[in-house]
C-alpha cells in the first residue's frame, strides 16, 4: 500500500512540475498533501510503540 502511494506521490509531483497555471498547481499541492498524509499514517501504524511507563 504504501509503495502504491509513494507512485502517486512522485507522479503528482512530477505533474506539478509541468502545471500550466496557478489553479492546475495548487490542485496537485493539495493532492500531493494528501498522499503525504496518507503515506505517513500508514507508516505511523506499522512502527512498533514503545511503552515508556516506569
Amino acid at each position: 500500500m504504501t509503495k502504491k502511494l509513494t507512485y502517486r506521490y512522485a507522479f503528482t509531483l512530477l505533474k506539478m512540475k509541468n502545471a500550466e497555471g496557478r489553479n492546475e498547481y495548487m490542485d496537485l499541492a493539495k493532492e500531493a498533501n494528501l498522499i503525504w498524509h496518507q503515506i505517513v499514517s500508514q507508516k505511523s501504524k506499522d512502527t512498533p510503540r514503545i511503552n515508556c511507563r516506569a
